[in-house]
């Protein structure tokens, strides 16, 4: 039964919370103390490094841990302890009152059903309604995600979803019987940087609008900055600070949080000077460890003292944070080294690049005649990439963004010969590219590597990490096996991991070791070019600083280069000397990287800038927002392959006459639109102040 609760009165009170899983082989303490508190119409975002408890947390408020578990403290729901309720009343619970989103769509939604019965089925199950007032419902419920054709859209399948919409059907399904509280968890992680900001700007809307109180997890700062109200930080399974969101970003008080904030890519200051990443060094305390009378994170702590690993430290209020340290009043961002001028230094131009490309290519599909063999076509294939052009210098990093479905990991994968292109020239040094990796020579094999998104499945989950590193040094290097172990443990420390990781298998290590067991591997060839395909999109931020750094040392001291995609512009902009900006397969915008990334831009690029979240609570992005998804073409654009979804278009010449390419004030910048450069620049100097509406693809 629920309890109308008095407005001093918290939604949902968190006190004590500790989970413990029993193991095979012993005991995790995933959460060895957290407490918090949300009232209704309050954001609470929940933050910290993977392996610091935040998702058992939430799944712990669900009441969804297995039996095998001990949980001790109190999770009071509209004054109702969840720990104690039984399974008939956790049903009750669920899905009514109490609702979650998880961080991947696609493993939410039943693949064989329509989205339509899937959200009937929620209503269904706990709402009294007859069958028009569930269809009438579930219409509703679809329009206030901001799904297109609301009517319709119930009777497809997941499979025919975006990964944004998909996840709108998700928000959808947990919002059907209007709940008290919301928990979201990783919601926007792997979406692209446009359909992130939609479902973010739904976030607030609907904070306002359901009147919900909303957990959100995440380990995206800037994520955090946009949409929370108050954050709290976990570490090692404790809350370490809890603070307003403004006042966690711009003053905190635990030197964990510091760490975080000081990690986060940022925009050049105000006085145009890039500062170099911080990174948190070591890795958050093994959950398997017994809690000793010390500071949790003393071990990585640059203000740690005698006294921080002989007591434990209590929450405590300072300020207005609550902190868990015995040394809050010298927390600064100055504790993590002054932020350095970055000294990136180019490596001077060569003749031949390391990699050039010229009208690349790439088909799927084939063209079926109606009657097999002759007649009218019925369908084409799809057009992944269209006469692509990019060059990679030595020592240089091209960065290429773009949202899903614009080309990216084809040109990727194109460029490494896991998938033959149908047209154009590649070449290595000068030197042609097969299409094909099998026909390319043992030499061109070695000079180039791929670091794929997911390093789960790219190493073999059956043997120790050594073997995808030493496999690649006596294949490439021509090592010994006595050699290739000596310099395999040289790259492991290299990546910032002990020797002693090399007999361990895949599944002993956290999703951000694995990426950088993925990096030894590509770094063990000495190759000339490595291509990077979301290599750092799920990492933690602190992670995703270390791996950063990491590649850029690498580059300084080999004078190797990077093909580096991502849909962070944050990250492309602190990584990359160079930009090609791709949309349905075609270049929209190709050259430095500060001259993409300032006015004037291309629109898209534009779209691109304004949807990316900025870890300042206080920014004030330019409101241009992207409906629909990137076109799967079957045929050529008649017009500019922009024209459907863009927000300056200026005419039917945008819909009949292919853009023009305009060359920018900076050598190599090339921009692809029909809109004069001078009036380009006009329109987005003022965007800041504007709210400009993109329209939505046909």
């Amino acid at each position: 039964m629920t309890q109308s609760l008095t407005p001093e009165e918290p939604l949902l009170d968190v006190d004590g919370l500790a989970v413990t899983f029993y193991t095979p082989r012993g005991d995790v303490r995933a959460v060895r103390d957290l407490s918090f508190e949300i009232r209704r119409g309050e954001v609470l975002g929940l933050v910290g490094e993977s392996g610091c408890g935040k998702s058992t947390a939430a799944y712990a408020i669900m009441g969804y841990l297995p039996g095998i578990t001990r949980v001790e403290g109190s999770i009071l729901f509209e004054g109702r302890d969840i720990t104690q309720m039984g399974d008939s009343d956790l049903r009750e619970l669920r899905g009514n009152r109490i609702a979650m989103v998880y961080q991947d769509p696609a493993t939410s939604l039943n693949p064989s059903m329509r989205i339509g019965p899937q959200v009937e089925e929620a209503l269904r199950e706990h709402l009294d309604l007859d069958k028009n007032q569930v269809r009438e419902r579930t219409v509703e419920l679809f329009e206030s995600v901001r799904l297109a054709d609301p009517e319709t859209i119930g009777r497809r399948y997941p499979h025919q979803l975006s990964g944004g919409m998909q996840q709108r059907v998700v928000i959808a399904i947990a919002l059907a019987c209007d709940p008290h509280l919301l928990i979201m968890d990783e919601p926007t992680t792997g979406l692209d940087v446009t359909t992130e900001a939609t479902i973010l700007d739904l976030v607030v809307e609907l904070k306002d609008r359901v009147n919900a109180g909303i957990l959100f997890v995440s380990h995206n700062l800037g994520v955090i900055a946009r949409v929370a109200d108050r954050v709290a930080v976990m570490y090692a399974g404790e809350a370490v600070e809890q603070a307003p969101v403004r006042e966690l970003f711009k003053n905190p008080s635990h030197p964990y949080t510091a760490g975080l904030v000081s990690c986060c890519p940022r925009p050049p200051g105000d006085d145009g000077i890039e500062r170099e990443l911080s990174s948190i060094p070591g890795s958050v305390l093994d959950a398997g460890l017994e809690r000793e009378q010390a500071c949790l994170f003393a071990p990585r702590c640059p203000l740690a003292q005698e006294a921080c690993t002989t007591q434990a430290p209590r929450m405590k209020e300072v300020d207005g944070h609550l902190t868990r340290c015995l040394l809050s009043e010298d927390v600064d961002a100055s504790i993590w080294g002054e932020a350095q001028e970055r000294q990136k230094e180019l490596a001077p131009e060569e003749p031949v690049p390391v990699l050039k490309a010229e009208g690349l290519r790439k088909f799927y599909g084939r063209n079926r005649k109606k009657y097999m063999f002759f007649g009218p076509s019925v369908r084409r294939p799809v057009r992944a990439l269209m006469d692509v052009d990019m060059t990679v210098g030595a020592g240089r990093t091209l960065g290429v963004v773009g949202e899903s479905g614009s080309g990216k990991s084809t040109a990727a994968r194109a460029i490494v010969g896991l998938i033959p292109k149908n047209g154009g020239t590649l070449e290595l040094r000068g030197q042609d590219l097969e299409a094909r990796v099998q026909h390319r020579t043992e030499e061109q094999r070695a000079a180039m590597r791929m670091v794929f998104q997911n390093p789960t499945a790219s190493l073999n989950p059956k043997l120790p990490i050594r073997h995808s590193i030493i496999r690649a040094l006596r294949k490439f290097a021509g090592l010994s096996r006595g050699e290739s172990r000596t310099r395999a443990e040289e790259l492991l420390e290299a990546v910032g991991l002990e020797p002693s990781y090399l007999d361990r298998p895949p599944s002993e290590l956290s999703g951000g070791q694995q990426q950088r067991v993925a990096l030894a591997g590509a770094f063990a060839a000495s190759p000339d070019l490595i291509v990077a395909d979301e290599a750092v999109s799920s990492l933690d931020v602190s992670v995703q600083a270390q791996v950063l750094n990491l590649l850029e040392q690498h580059q300084l001291e080999s004078g190797n280069s990077y093909v580096f995609i991502t849909h962070d512009l944050g990250v492309v902009r602190y990584v990359s000397d160079d930009i090609l900006v791709l949309y349905a397969g075609h270049v929209a915008e190709y050259g430095p990287s500060e001259a993409v990334l300032s006015v004037p831009s291309h629109p898209y690029t534009e779209a691109l800038l304004s949807a990316a979240p900025v870890p300042d609570p206080d920014a004030e992005p330019a409101h241009i927002r992207l409906e629909g998804s990137v076109p799967t073409l079957r045929a050529a654009f008649t017009g500019c392959f922009f024209a459907g979804r863009c927000p300056r278009k200026i005419g039917d010449i945008c819909d009949t006459t292919p853009p023009p390419r305009q060359t920018g004030t900076d050598e190599g910048h090339e921009i692809y639109c029909h809109i004069p450069l001078a009036e380009l620049s006009e329109l987005q100097t003022d965007a800041p102040t504007r709210d400009v509406v993109a329209t939505t693809a046909n």
